[in-house]
């Protein structure tokens, strides 16, 4: 197998960040995580086939009010089935899906964005945090 070849059954995550998820936002970009907004750098472009296989969310602080809805996205349109934070499900949560069922090809660009209801309230910060776990098909 070539170097920059991926080794079989290969599963990375894909980090993607947002500090003060405003409330009433709609498909708002997150920002790959260490990048200071959404606007410098939203999507990473993946050099091999595969499909997005897991999601996962964390916000900082317990959702109090309102929700915010959250999902993985293939050049930036919604890829794949969102998670909601509530007042029920407060502060994580996660899911995953087979092999295939979200595919993308290789040169798309992975993301996340949200959508937050009007009285969204979770933590002083409203810092939110999402995983889309990918994996990539063997060359």
């Amino acid at each position: 197998m070539a170097e920059n070849e991926p080794k079989k059954s290969n599963y990375f995550p894909l980090w993607f960040y947002v500090a003060n998820a405003a409330s009433g936002g709609t498909d708002v970009e997150m920002s790959i995580a260490g990048e200071a907004t959404a606007s410098d750098v939203p999507q990473q472009p993946i050099p091999w086939a595969g499909s997005i296989v897991g999601f996962s969310l964390q916000l900082e602080a317990a959702v109090s009010a309102g929700t915010a809805t959250v999902y993985p996205t293939i050049n930036g349109v919604t890829a794949a089935s969102s998670l909601v934070l509530s007042t029920t499900v407060t502060q994580y949560t996660a899911t995953k899906w087979r092999r295939g069922l979200y595919p993308f090809t290789a040169g798309q660009r992975i993301g996340a964005q949200y959508t937050t209801t009007g009285t969204f309230t979770a933590g002083p910060n409203q810092s939110l945090v999402a995983c889309v776990w990918c994996h990539v098909e063997e060359n």
